[in-house]
């Protein structure tokens, strides 16, 4: 996705993320595309206008394109777009959440969402304030600057939704100790130093322990042979250095160790890991 250079000049603030649970479909109350849209619908309660580019083999193609405005190549706000369309908001509001929505089971408007719904956003008169692309679940971007008490609005509403949350767009915590930097993010722990980088998942791990007297983390993963036998193989060929995380990392002394501790703990409650976090003294 790429924006143009009018509207890209503001940074992303958060990200919405959904963790893929099993056996969750899309249309699932806890499935990907329910979650988008769930937030969407607070999202859209700030905005004014939204934009979103179709392609012509989606199904509400022909309706989309009679019933909103047709963006001229001049004021288009996506990079390379062919045809996007503007809607103002709360006036075109029942025409976005239409194409948004994907009826249980329909096979057919589960591919016009997720591949024939190329891009959307949302605008206030200031700026930005989501941006999607709809098959890339990982480009979920909010910029909350200057919207004061759209973040709370959208705890909210996905706190009863396992497996999903909206968290800082750069992660929750980063630290370096001995060289070597750890950025803890919303799936991952991620160290890197001049020699080597390597992202561990955070689906691995079953115990977080915080050893305050040593200033350090013990991590308790689980075994490389419990995974799956592709995720083994891109490890192996790609980065192995990932397939073996590190079972004690340093971490800082007193409040920001504390953060640390805190980060973790957020983690696990907003997206419903399984790994417990305790605190020893030795």
């Amino acid at each position: 996705m790429g924006f143009t250079e009018k509207f890209d000049a503001a940074e992303p603030t958060h990200r919405l993320v959904s963790r893929s649970l099993s056996g969750v479909k899309d249309w699932d109350e806890l499935g990907g595309v329910t979650v988008e849209n769930r937030a969407i619908r607070v999202l859209m309660d700030y905005g004014t206008v939204v934009h979103l580019e179709l392609e012509p083999k989606h199904g509400q193609f022909e309706t989309v394109q009679r019933e909103l405005v047709r963006v001229p190549d001049s004021k288009c706000m996506f990079v390379r777009s062919d045809h996007e369309f503007r809607a103002s908001l709360p006036e075109d509001r029942v025409v976005i959440e239409s194409v948004l929505e994907i009826p249980d089971g329909d096979t057919d408007a589960w591919t016009d969402r997720l591949f024939y719904f190329d891009e959307f956003a949302v605008l206030t008169d200031q700026s930005w304030l989501y941006r999607s692309v709809p098959h890339e679940t990982h480009i979920r971007e909010i910029n909350a600057g200057g919207h004061e008490g759209v973040i709370e609005e959208l705890n909210e509403t996905l706190d009863p939704v396992r497996g999903s949350a909206v968290v800082p767009f750069g992660g929750l915590v980063s630290w370096t100790t001995d060289d070597t930097t750890y950025d803890l993010k919303w799936d991952s722990l991620y160290c890197s130093n001049k020699e080597k980088s390597a992202s561990y998942d955070l689906e691995r791990l079953k115990q977080v322990t915080v050893l305050f007297s040593e200033d350090s983390l013990r991590l308790d993963w689980k075994p490389v042979s419990q995974e799956s036998l592709l995720r083994r193989t891109v490890w192996r060929v790609l980065n192995p250095e990932s397939a073996t995380p590190p079972a004690h990392v340093e971490i800082p002394a007193g409040e920001d160790g504390e953060k640390i501790l805190e980060a973790f703990r957020q983690l696990r409650e907003k997206l419903g890991y399984e790994y417990s976090v305790e605190t020893a003294s030795d």
